[in-house]
């Protein structure tokens, strides 16, 4: 019955899929791994779920083998026997994309990627996907023909599809699918993806080149120093900080002027009082502002809201309840924040808004963790 209801599942999936775009399908299944996540315990679950649904979002019909091909063989002659990759897209019987199922509940971080290279090194594939059933991870051989890359050119979560680059991954898609040109793609992808993290650990722990580049700059010293640099890493990482800072309260800045001239120019329509008894304060819009900036340099600001309640107002990420990076309590005498780290005690109480920017690794560690 579990079989018969999944296969008429997919059947749906398969006869919408027309009036769908992609980021449609991945929304649907975000949805339903959020919903049944928990219960994908196995890998052969996680594929019925949510991987051949996947493969169906991008075009191809997994009822046909002639297209994709379930337990692919793909040994590697005198080395290893018996190897089956779990989907091999075809054309023209030759396999275009290897995909290598994980289970859900397995942080791809720790999977594997053994079995897929050597699949990769056995077929004439140059598509290679890991996958959990969230996290879809997509290598070449953009490093060395033949053999994958040790790391992905791109990655897809589920929960995160604002950060997903998903005009390149149509390029997978049965429709669009031209290797050339999603080669070409990649390699732009691996590089912008490399760079990004260079960047990110370069403004998290400034490398000895940029603090010396920086000093060279700033110091009239003819020789630059060990000493001199050890001096000069705090202060580069602070006015890195400082930067950021800037422009992000620039931006807020600017948001809170188009605000004020909206408020100072109502529609001519009578406002609507929410019979809810909820107004979300300016004080409390002031301490998602400041969230915003402290967290700016980890995601998109805007990907972080409030949601107000009678008793205090959370801010949120991706709109999401379950993911509460602080709690606001500024309707009492006291001014509280709550802040959702490891570190305790959770409330800590504040005299002013501004006093929030005093917590600001706290509030960094918090977001860190719901991102994971």
């Amino acid at each position: 019955m579990q079989v018969q209801a999944t296969r008429v599942n997919l059947l749906f999936f398969r006869n919408t899929s027309r009036e769908m775009d992609l980021i449609d399908h991945l929304q649907t299944l975000a949805a339903r791994a959020q919903q049944a996540g928990p219960s994908l315990t196995n890998e052969e679950a996680t594929k019925m779920a949510l991987i051949a649904p996947f493969l169906q979002a991008l075009g191809y019909d997994i009822f046909n083998p002639m297209e994709v091909k379930p337990e692919f063989a793909a040994d590697l002659p005198g080395i290893k026997q018996g190897e089956r990759v779990d989907y091999a897209v075809l054309e023209n019987g030759e396999p275009k994309i290897l995909v290598e199922a994980k289970p859900y509940t397995l942080d791809l971080k720790d999977a594997e990627m053994g079995q897929l290279a050597r699949y990769f090194h056995a077929t004439r594939a140059r598509i290679g996907i890991l996958t959990n059933g969230r996290l879809f991870r997509f290598f070449s051989d953009l490093d060395d023909k033949n053999k994958m890359d040790t790391k992905p050119f791109a990655e897809v979560d589920l929960f995160d599809l604002r950060s997903a680059p998903l005009d390149q991954i149509k390029q997978l898609s049965k429709s669009m699918f031209d290797l050339d040109k999603l080669l070409s793609a990649a390699e732009r992808l691996k590089y912008l993806r490399g760079v990004k993290e260079q960047i990110r650990a370069e403004l998290t722990d400034p490398s000895e080149w940029l603090v010396r580049e920086m000093t060279r700059r700033v110091h009239s010293a003819e020789r630059i120093s060990g000493q001199l640099l050890e001096k000069f890493k705090p202060i580069v990482l602070d006015a890195v900080k400082l930067y950021i800072n800037d422009r992000i309260n620039d931006r807020l800045s600017e948001a809170m002027a188009r605000e004020k001239t909206a408020e100072e120019h109502p529609p001519v329509e009578e406002e609507q009082v929410p019979d809810d008894g909820i107004v979300t304060t300016p004080e409390e819009l002031e301490g998602l502002y400041i969230v915003r900036a402290i967290c700016a340099a980890e995601i998109d600001p805007s990907r972080l809201s409030e949601k107000d309640t009678k008793t205090y107002c959370n801010v949120l990420l991706d709109q999401n309840s379950w993911k509460a990076v602080v709690r606001l309590y500024f309707n009492g005498s006291q001014k509280k924040v709550e802040i959702f780290d490891e570190t305790e005690p959770r409330q800590v109480p504040i005299d002013v808004v501004g006093d929030i920017y005093k917590y600001a690794e706290r509030v960094r560690a918090a977001l860190r963790a719901k991102l994971q």
